[in-house]
């Protein structure tokens, strides 16, 4: 039968490139002139922005109001600007944020069928921790590590998935989704218009 992929076609494409073309150089869309540029930050729904981890960038042709996918940059056509990132695929996704606390992790867990809750941390904008899950494309490994923070007058849930035994679903996976959140949550801080309102 058929694979139902539960994400957008360019996931699909996306896990394709993760696992087989990144080390070849050949990018997502690299050959066509037309392919959008991938970027290292997006602005989305509520004036969040998304700043990508080092090594990663944002796809632009997932990109919408309240979903983005983020993958190491060499695998989006952007080679020089990978460094030394793990290989790996991140989705966020964005609600209007409710009142009151983060869910936690348990409850994230019950809520996107996830297993194996290990690794928790939580801060005062945001919960991390790793867990065992469907995936989104064929090859990756159902160990991810996930998250939701709040990011303005949004919360963004992040999924981050890597190839089976990669270093990114063990070790640097909560660096990576850690740097996501924290740059994300700074620059979709509201402005502060004046100093002279400081206490």
């Amino acid at each position: 039968p058929m694979t139902t992929w539960t994400c957008k076609g360019p996931l699909a494409a996306l896990g394709l490139v993760l696992l087989t073309a990144c080390e070849g150089g050949q990018g997502f869309g690299a050959s066509s002139g037309a392919a959008k540029p991938p970027l290292s930050r997006a602005k989305m729904a509520g004036g969040v922005v998304l700043v990508a981890p080092d090594g990663f960038c944002i796809d632009q042709t997932s990109l919408e109001p309240r979903f983005a996918v983020v993958a190491r940059c060499d695998g989006l056509g952007a080679p020089a600007s990978a460094g030394a990132a793990p290989r790996g695929l991140i989705t966020v996704s964005l609600t209007q944020s409710k009142p009151g606390s983060l869910p936690s992790a348990q409850q994230i867990a019950a809520e996107t069928s996830l297993q194996n809750v290990s690794d928790v941390e939580k801060g005062d904008q945001s919960v991390t921790f790793r867990a065992q899950g469907r995936i989104p494309v064929g090859g990756l490994s159902p160990n991810q590590w996930r998250g939701v923070a709040r990011m303005g007058t949004q919360t963004a849930g992040i999924a981050v998935y890597g190839p089976e035994r990669g270093e990114i679903v063990s070790a640097s996976g909560r660096r990576v989704l850690t740097q996501l959140i924290t740059r994300s949550i700074d620059a979709s801080a509201p402005a502060k218009t004046t100093v002279a309102q400081r206490n």
